[in-house]
């Protein structure tokens, strides 16, 4: 049995011919709207439904942590062992950070280095760097950076909110800068901190 699909009759007044073809027009737009639902529907989810800004597993988190407060530790023996009152200063302070600074250009980074702040209690606050004192252009070497800070004030707050400005011109925290040559007090180490959204 063979079945005929038909249009509808046109209204009175409006021509045959004209009124297939509005017809033939609305369903090729209804279709054409259909599939674009279709496409909406298969694309993913933006990342901010998902309410994570690139938020670490609890194992990455661990990881990360932990290759941190090796380097602290490494960095801390050698400085130690080069300069040994250095850790009488670090024992009586009233805390100290412990920074890895990457060897990049400092020009296609934000971030140029990380690190953790310990307070007299122990507690750990991870933290991350920025340099302030490069130039277009730049390439920063490697070094490591022990940061002693006398002012139990000043600590509280670099842990708390970091340090927006240039800390380099603060005479309550004593830098020291260690890389392949040996260890030194840097006395120009322009760099902004900022607590780690990811690590603590």
């Amino acid at each position: 049995m063979t079945t005929k699909t038909t249009l509808s009759v046109s209204p009175p007044g409006v021509n045959r011919s004209v009124w297939i073809a509005a017809v033939l027009a609305t369903g090729a737009l209804l279709l054409v709207a259909s599939l674009a639902g279709c496409a909406d529907a298969s694309k993913p989810k933006p990342v901010a439904a998902l309410q994570s800004s690139g938020a670490l597993s609890e194992k990455a988190k661990q990881e990360q942590q932990q290759a941190i407060l090796k380097v602290r530790n490494q960095t801390l023996r050698q400085i130690y062992k080069l300069k040994p009152t250095a850790q009488t200063e670090v024992e009586q302070a009233a805390g100290y950070g412990v920074f890895e600074i990457n060897g990049l250009n400092a020009v296609l980074a934000e971030t140029h280095g990380r690190g953790v702040v310990f307070d007299r209690r122990g507690k750990a606050t991870y933290m991350q760097l920025a340099r302030t004192d490069v130039q277009p252009g730049t390439t920063v070497l490697p070094y490591r950076q022990v940061l002693v800070f006398r002012d139990p004030k000043k600590l509280n707050g670099f842990v708390a909110s970091g340090s927006p400005a240039d800390a380099s011109s603060d005479p309550s925290i004593k830098v020291y800068r260690l890389n392949e040559k040996g260890v030194s007090v840097q006395a120009d180490w322009g760099a902004r901190y900022f607590r780690d959204p990811d690590l603590n």
